[in-house]
């Protein structure tokens, strides 16, 4: 401002201190209209909410009420609500701030009993009060991985495209997880009975012969008389997860893993798929990771045994 008051225009002013003409005109206007305090900068974090901090708390509110929002559903509340109007990009600023999340949602079968972790929790507690030793605890699952899962996804200017054998390849897979054991992953003709018997013989043996408390779900075969007389026999206490909670079996988190992992990598045969899918899942059964959500929950009723 010196500078024009001593005669130079705008631009020689501008010039001299290293600014755009358009930053000089706004000091200009900014002086003209406030004196010395229209120069002063004032850090406030931006543009002022149109929302007072009344009505954001009042949204924040409104939003506990029902749980899962789509932004259009939250514009269209605060429209109706406060008669604001909000782009997509500033609803989801706004939910940030109020530190929601935006995710997929994690589905849940409508069958799946609302007290699953309650019920799981008391069926751990019978077990553990009929166990008086140190065990291996883990998981135990079926999944049957193919060839055509496509699981992975690649940023890309184009079209993703990556370069695979058409060829379709499927393995019936058995897996064990443990918290404190020895993992385990075989391929087994079938998933009768017959075969959940040989995969529970060599997960024992694997373990030394301890004494098991298996987490898995109750398919068929796993409540056969046969698997559970068996089981019996070798030492294994088996823990039926409720109903429709697969959320409740860690090692589902490997099987998601493995088919990722498959859609990135070239197979060449039945036998590399096979290879692909042991040495994964013992890489991925070394990380406590996949089970401590689990843990979290449930490491109180489990500590003696562990």
């Amino acid at each position: 401002m010196s500078s024009i008051y001593l005669g130079d225009g705008v631009g020689k002013a501008c010039e001299r201190v290293s600014i755009s003409n358009q930053t000089g005109y706004t000091w200009l206007n900014q002086w003209n209209k406030y004196g010395y305090e229209g120069l002063i900068p004032h850090f406030n974090g931006g543009r002022p909410s149109k929302l007072t901090k009344e009505q954001l708390e009042q949204l924040k509110e409104k939003l506990k009420s029902k749980g899962d929002w789509m932004t259009s559903e939250v514009r269209a509340l605060i429209k109706k609500e406060f008669d604001i109007t909000y782009s997509n990009r500033q609803v989801s600023r706004i939910l940030r701030s109020f530190k929601m999340h935006y995710a997929k949602p994690h589905p849940h079968d409508y069958r799946r009993p609302e007290n699953a972790k309650e019920i799981l929790e008391d069926s751990l507690k019978k077990a553990v009060n009929e166990i008086h030793e140190k065990c291996v605890i883990g998981f135990l699952d079926q999944a049957a991985p193919q060839t055509t899962d496509n699981k992975q996804r690649f940023w890309s200017f184009d079209k993703p495209k990556i370069t695979k054998n058409t060829t379709k390849y499927r393995a019936n897979t058995f897996g064990f997880y443990p918290i404190n054991g020895k993992d385990v992953v075989e391929f087994m003709a079938r998933s009768t009975a017959r075969y959940v018997c040989e995969f529970l013989r060599i997960i024992s043996e694997k373990n030394n012969g301890k004494h098991i408390l298996l987490i898995l779900d109750n398919a068929r075969a796993h409540i056969a008389k046969r698997t559970e007389s068996f089981a019996k026999s070798i030492g294994i206490t088996m823990v039926f997860l409720p109903a429709y909670s697969p959320d409740l079996n860690s090692i589902e988190q490997i099987w998601k893993s493995i088919r990722r992992k498959i859609s990135q990598t070239f197979i060449k045969s039945q036998w590399s798929f096979r290879e692909t899918i042991r040495a994964t899942f013992h890489h991925l059964a070394k990380k406590s990771s996949f089970a401590q959500g689990w843990l979290n929950k449930f490491q109180p009723i489990l500590s003696n045994l562990l």
